[in-house]
């Protein structure tokens, strides 16, 4: 049985020194967190923000959030050149080639371009090549279309001599029954206007008759009236007998015309109502004659067309023939021309394709020295003009939504800066995006400073569904409620308020009815507990270039801690540690255990670890 002998540990001078030096620091520590930094750390402090009154627009809707797309627009080679077939010659000493060949790429994908930008070049050889093709073709084409021209237009020649020879007889047929027809219709059309003539005319005869009728009961009392002052007048007054006389004899004449007019109307009518009779009889009579003679007509008529129309047939199945050998002649020459203008048009006179708007890179398909064997795309971008935003607006809200709607935005990115947009589509579908509400996509046009935007960027979409010009409005945070009334800061003392009346609140901005004006200068209160201070202090400091400035264990242990700027209640003052070996805290990490005695059970402990004291934040 072996036997164990217990070791006794020594502790040596300069350890036991340490351990003092130790115990003194954790004692003094202890104290100061008591004395100081305790009731330093229950002490509330007010912060106070510089914000100013505003006067704008103010709008109250809903707010749904989305991601920025991209419209994106391709860059395609669509030029068919296998049009050009032709077989080269033996005797070519070099070969042509039928392909554009990329000489340079100027952009690659994720690069922001330009409207007028160089995007890619070809080389000179291949687009000479090319043209060349292209022009032998057309000559080729040319050629096939003048010699089908001409076979067209001799067997024209010579279908129409036999077919006129073979139709005369119906022609002449066909001239007869219509010249016929023409007669018998002109005939019919002369009378029909004779007699709307002849009707037209009664209502002027009928207004004439009452005209004339009513001069006539005029001259018949002015007659009579004048017979009878005749009568009553004394011959022997001379002058008066001979002026009453002459009033009669005007009267007797006038009376005489009327009554001759009015014959005359009377007779006027008579005779155009007898005309009118007699046009109808002869009307109804041609109308008859009319069937008889087309009926006739037609039936010669139709016996020579049937002689002619074996012939017509056969003139009709040559002419088809030759006309569409020379349209396919005449449509190959067309396409080869159409095709060397849009080839030009998309070499251009340089070689090079430009963008023809700004946006970004998304797709390069081609490098230099490739060919552009099939047609495609070659490069694509997205554009900055078709920028949208898809958001899914509940069923509630939707119905109060439509397609040119104006919106408001804002990019997570950009802060308050505001964009504005439209509202291009609502889709009347359902989303199944989310199953718990029945919601519809609506797709917005983003418009503004787009040239700051980037695809995939988050947005907030605000759709108003009220909105007030022309306000006054401060931010949500700066207006204090308080027994049913509303308050701001007006200076930097949490006593200092001002009562004013509120409006409309959109989650953002209050309205301010009554109590502020424009420029007004308010702030923006919150109560926060010094801890909260002491942590900002840190953050503070950790950006400095010393980096001892803030607040943190390491500057504290170490002697780096700077309480110049601290205020500590009753005026004390934070003992000097300048004189403690080191200038500082020792180092305890050979202390046993590794470090620090555990203090968690001392008062306070919590908060000496770390956690957040009981300080508040108002964010009214």
């Amino acid at each position: 049985m072996v036997s164990s002998k217990k070791r006794k540990f020594k502790l040596s001078k300069k350890q036991k020194r340490i351990l003092l030096i130790a115990a003194a620091c954790l004692l003094v520590l202890a104290a100061c967190y008591t004395l100081f930094l305790a009731p330093l750390l229950r002490e509330e402090k007010w912060i106070f923000k510089e914000t100013t009154v505003e006067k704008g627009t103010l709008v109250m809707g809903i707010t749904e959030s989305g991601q920025l797309e991209y419209g994106v627009q391709s860059v395609t080679y669509d030029l068919d050149l296998s049009i050009t077939d032709a077989e080269e010659s033996e005797d070519e000493e070099e070969t042509v080639s039928r392909y554009l060949e990329i000489e340079r790429v100027y952009v690659a994908a994720g690069q922001r371009i330009q409207k007028g930008d160089s995007l890619i070049a070809f080389s000179k050889d291949s687009i000479e090549d090319v043209r060349k093709l292209l022009n032998s073709a057309l000559a080729d084409a040319k050629v096939a279309r003048s010699e089908a021209q001409s076979e067209y237009d001799l067997a024209v020649l010579e279908a129409q001599s036999d077919y006129k020879a073979k139709t005369k007889a119906a022609e002449y047929a066909k001239e007869t029954y219509s010249n016929t027809k023409a007669t018998i219709e002109n005939e019919i059309l002369s009378l029909q206007l004779q007699i709307t003539k002849s009707q037209n005319q009664v209502e002027s005869l009928e207004d004439n008759v009452d005209t004339a009728q009513e001069n006539f009961n005029e001259a018949e009392q002015a007659y009579l009236e004048a017979k009878n002052s005749l009568e009553q007048a004394d011959p022997q007054n001379a002058p008066w007998y001979r002026v009453v006389l002459q009033g009669y004899n005007s009267a007797r004449t006038k009376y005489d015309n009327a009554l001759s007019s009015l014959d005359r109307a009377k007779q006027s009518l008579s005779d155009n109502g007898v005309r009118i009779t007699k046009l109808q009889t002869q009307l109804a009579n041609a109308k008859a004659a009319r069937e008889i003679n087309n009926l006739t007509a037609e039936e010669n008529y139709q016996t020579a067309l049937l002689e002619g129309e074996n012939a017509a047939i056969l003139y009709d199945a040559e002419l088809e023939s030759l006309k569409s050998t020379l349209e396919e002649a005449q449509s190959k020459e067309q396409e080869i021309s159409e095709q060397i203008n849009a080839f030009e048009t998309f070499v251009g006179e340089k070689g090079i394709l430009y963008a023809e708007e700004s946006g970004i890179v998304t797709e390069m398909v081609y490098e230099a020295g490739d060919e552009l064997v099939n047609k495609g795309t070659i490069l694509s971008y997205a554009t900055m003009d078709a920028m949208t935003i898809s958001v899914d607006v509940t069923q509630e809200d939707v119905v109060d939504l439509k397609v040119g709607d104006k919106v408001d935005i804002l990019f997570s990115a950009y802060g308050e800066k505001e964009f504005g947009g439209t509202i291009l589509e609502i889709d009347t579908t359902a989303t199944s995006r989310n199953s718990n509400t029945v919601s519809y996509p609506v797709l917005i046009g983003v418009e503004g400073e787009t040239t700051l935007l980037y695809g995939g960027m988050t947005a907030d979409i605000t759709f108003a569904k009220e909105k007030k010009d022309d306000v006054l409005y401060v931010s949500r945070n700066a207006v204090v409620e308080e027994n049913g009334k509303s308050y701001v800061y007006i200076r930097q003392d949490k006593n200092a308020r001002k009562q004013v009346e509120t409006g409309l609140r959109n989650g953002v901005y209050v309205e301010i009815l009554s109590g502020l004006e424009k420029g007004d200068v308010i702030y923006i209160a919150s109560v926060v507990s010094s801890l909260e201070d002491v942590e900002k202090q840190q953050d503070k400091g950790s950006a400095t270039q010393d980096g001892n400035s803030g607040f943190s264990p390491e500057n504290f242990m170490n002697g780096n801690m700077d309480f110049g700027d601290m205020e500590f209640p009753g005026g004390m003052e934070m003992p000097d540690m300048g004189n403690m070996p080191g200038g500082g805290m020792p180092d305890i990490g050979n202390m046993p255990g590794g470090g620090m005695p555990d203090m968690s059970g001392r008062p306070g402990g919590n908060e000496g670890s770390g956690s957040r004291g009981p300080g508040r934040r108002n964010s009214q």
